[in-house]
């Protein structure tokens, strides 16, 4: 029995008002090239798609030709060939791994350039305006086409499909086209969220290491030493096999795999690589994991802190790389090694300054890639779900199956959820204070006002989101757990199992650009947190009462309020802080 609105097909369940066609039917097939890699160039005319690009270039489901770099074929190898236009796809007919065969990507961005589909490849054409543009490239990563080609697909070290088989794969999807440019509109949102993460990666990325040269550079009352004064060799141990505990062992430049071992005897620490070194020859791994013999940690000596000595091997890896010798394989000499010359300061606590300015940066950096990771999973988990019908998009109103009742206490413990997701880890869980501060920001940010925050004595404040529920539905349906702050001793929040549930009713309900707006309040302090939420509380009154906003009539509202009064006692609410305060809530909210 299937719920009201969906229907049983050969493939799965899926929506009444959807269609089913084969590629055939909405597509044209157009004749490809089948030139190799080693006949194309780079500064010829003519753009060429080769499979491999699919394959290596495309992490999403379009080709956007603003941003990736394709090879080129010359006018002179150029025959009968359909020159590519916006909104074909293409397809990878090939793959080493039976999971991407039938990769397809739409393109995006052709603009006067003149692109061919080439080996390994289909170029499919619409015949008719069923699909949208935007909506095409989604095809191949509905789970109910996927699972058609994937019982397809053959081969042994290369798997293929064939042309007249691709034909025949039946493609469920909207006969609205307004709800699949939304799901088109939806999952762009979502890629660009994830583009935006990856950005900001890169940019810390390469902030620590100018930070890095930097602050490791040689200054004055700094001294020279070996590997081998400051640091004591420990090799790995020859691994051992036993059935009962499973591991990691890591050799060849880092890279690890599975194995089973005796036990762990590692967690934590930098590891150079003996054998097969490859630019990634000295890496830190933080999980626990076993190191066989083909690897080596450093251990500081007294006067030396740990981690600085970590970092300046690090900052040596080119070098460690350049000792390699061998002929097929690079083998690292260990003399060679320990004889790497390192500048270190004779003050420890100057090192042990330098090794937490970087661990600090490479905390913020895990963070922001396990916040990425995140970000493809919502990505992976809205694409299924919206093209396989479970979530619509009808019109403007969205309808979804088993959808909770969207009542003000359930979207505060979602918003609640969304923001310990955002800004609290194990090491560093969200305390309520801080969370009802970026609360206030996000009403404020999305609906223009944060209706239920009053005056209260740590500045704005919700306490309905405590006491009449929202914080309990949150805990109760394992969105968020409470635990205790190792400082402060009081509560906190980290996330729970269920914490994907709440990010994909966030993203439903308030999309995702707000979800990197929100992010710029990340390393506000928990004082100039509350002069901002209250000077903006602040403004806001004022204007509904039609008074002029100004550091005076601030602090005079601020003054007559028996709660608020205290406030201008404490020291960081200043002039300065207030007019600061003032001048971000005028940048922010428009004075809305």
């Amino acid at each position: 029995m299937v719920a009201e609105g969906y229907k049983n097909t050969e493939f799965g369940v899926i929506p009444e008002d959807w269609e089913i066609m084969t590629y055939d039917d909405v597509f044209i097939f157009l004749k490809t090239a089948t030139y190799s890699r080693a006949e194309l160039t780079e500064n010829d005319n003519i753009g060429y798609v080769h499979y491999g690009d699919i394959h290596t270039k495309c992490q999403s489901y379009y080709l956007d030709l603003d941003t990736i770099k394709l090879p080129t074929i010359s006018f002179d190898q150029l025959k009968n060939y359909a020159y590519i236009q916006n909104g074909d796809i293409i397809v990878a007919d090939a793959s080493e791994d039976y999971l991407g065969v039938g990769k397809s990507v739409e393109i995006k961005n052709i603009r006067n350039r003149k692109v061919i589909s080439g080996l390994h490849t289909f170029l499919l054409r619409s015949k008719n305006d069923n699909i949208v543009n935007g909506f095409k490239g989604l095809i191949f990563y509905n789970k109910l086409v996927k699972q058609q080609i994937d019982v397809y697909a053959t081969g042994l070290k290369v798997y293929r499909i064939s042309k007249n088989i691709l034909k025949t794969i039946q493609i469920p999807f909207p006969s609205s086209k307004a709800e699949q440019t939304a799901i088109a509109t939806a999952l762009c949102d979502a890629d660009t969220l994830i583009t935006a993460t990856e950005k900001l990666i890169a940019k810390k990325k390469a902030i620590k290491q100018g930070a890095m040269q930097e602050l490791l550079k040689p200054k004055e009352g700094w001294v020279e030493k070996t590997i081998d004064d400051v640091g004591i060799i420990n090799y790995g141990t020859r691994i051992v096999q036993n059935k009962q505990n499973g591991g990691r062992y890591y050799v060849y430049g880092g890279g690890g795999k599975t194995f089973t071992t005796h036990k762990f005897n590692r967690e934590n620490c930098l590891i150079i690589s003996r054998f097969a070194i490859s630019i990634e020859c000295v890496r830190f791994i933080k999980e626990k994991f076993f190191l066989n013999d083909s690897g080596l940690t450093v251990k500081s000596k007294n006067n030396i802190d740990q981690n600085f000595l970590d970092y300046v091997i690090i900052s040596k890896a080119n070098e460690i790389y350049n000792l390699g010798a061998g002929g097929a394989q690079h083998n690292l000499n260990i003399q060679d090694f320990i004889q790497i010359k390192l500048f270190v300061p004779k003050n420890i606590s100057e090192q042990t300054r330098i090794a937490t300015i970087l661990s600090d940066m490479d905390s913020e950096i895990s963070l922001l890639e396990q916040k990425l990771e995140k970000q493809k999973q919502i990505k992976q988990g809205m694409m299924q779900n919206l093209l396989t019908g479970k979530i619509r998009f009808l019109g403007n109103i969205e309808k979804r199956a088993e959808k909770p009742k969207h009542n003000e206490q359930i979207n505060e413990a979602v918003i609640i959820s969304f923001l310990v997701n955002k800004f609290a880890s194990e090491i560093y869980p969200l305390s309520r204070f801080r969370y009802t501060k970026y609360a206030y920001l996000l009403h404020r940010q999305s609906e223009k006002e944060a209706r239920g925050f009053g005056k209260y004595a740590a500045g704005p404040y919700n306490p309905a989101n405590r006491y009449s529920g929202a914080e309990n539905i949150a805990l109760k349906n394992k969105y968020i757990s409470r635990v205790q702050n190792p400082k402060s001793k009081k509560d906190a929040f980290v996330v729970n199992e269920n914490i994907e549930s709440a990010l994909n009713y966030f993203t439903e309900w308030y999309g995702t650009e707000i979800q990197q707006w929100i992010e710029q309040f990340k390393f506000y302090k928990n004082e100039y947190l509350e002069v901002l939420t209250t000077v903006d509380k602040a403004i806001c009154d004022l204007k509904k009462e039609n008074k002029s906003v100004s550091l005076q009539t601030v602090k005079g509202l601020i003054e007559a309020d028996k709660v608020w009064k205290k406030k201008l006692e404490k020291p960081y609410f200043s002039d300065t802080e207030i007019q600061k305060a003032i001048d971000e809530s005028n940048k922010l909210f428009r004075n809305g």
